[in-house]
């Protein structure tokens, strides 16, 4: 009985993780925000087929995970961005949040699946190779990504999130057209 909350219970944490690597970016604490990341990482990779093996698989987990995903995004590029100037543009968290609450609103009231768009899948990799990337070099104190292609990358994904935030908007109001 007990496994079959397995995979939500590692998003829930996932999600819960997001504060404390949130307070250990702000307080230079790299190693932990390191550790807490790979947390993150693994268990968002894991949640999913955990949940398809031990056939737990529903739309409740569906949005358990893509909320910690966003709980725990948010929170690390905010951090990054108020801590490591020069690192992720404050408009990125900002703009994250908004596609997040819009996407999830919108399946909320369609009552649908929160199947995400593959450019949304991969604006979702995307935000934690840019936390990835810059914890990790912060964490093992080495320069392997120069920052500014981190910066060059998040505004990339500000225009990609608003891309994708665009073009749900313009499905919806086909969609309420029909």
């Amino acid at each position: 009985m007990i496994r079959r909350t397995i995979p939500n219970t590692l998003s829930i944490l996932r999600g819960a993780s997001g504060f404390v690597f949130f307070a250990a970016i702000t307080l230079d604490q790299w190693v932990l925000a390191f550790g807490v990341f790979v947390y993150a990482a693994i268990s968002d990779l894991l949640d999913g087929p955990l949940a398809r093996r031990f056939k737990q698989a529903n739309s409740l987990g569906t949005r358990i995970d893509h909320t910690a995903d966003c709980i725990f995004v948010f929170l690390g590029l905010l951090a990054l961005s108020l801590h490591l100037k020069g690192a992720v543009p404050i408009v990125l968290p900002v703009v994250q949040l908004v596609a997040f609450v819009e996407y999830a609103a919108f399946k909320s009231i369609r009552q649908s699946s929160m199947l995400p768009s593959k450019l949304g899948r991969y604006n979702g990799i995307a935000y934690f190779v840019v936390i990835g990337a810059t914890t990790t070099q912060m964490a093992l104190q080495i320069n392997w990504i120069p920052f500014l292609w981190i910066y060059v990358l998040s505004w990339g994904l500000v225009v990609a999130t608003l891309l994708s935030l665009c073009m749900r908007i313009k499905d919806r109001l086909t969609d309420d057209r029909h």
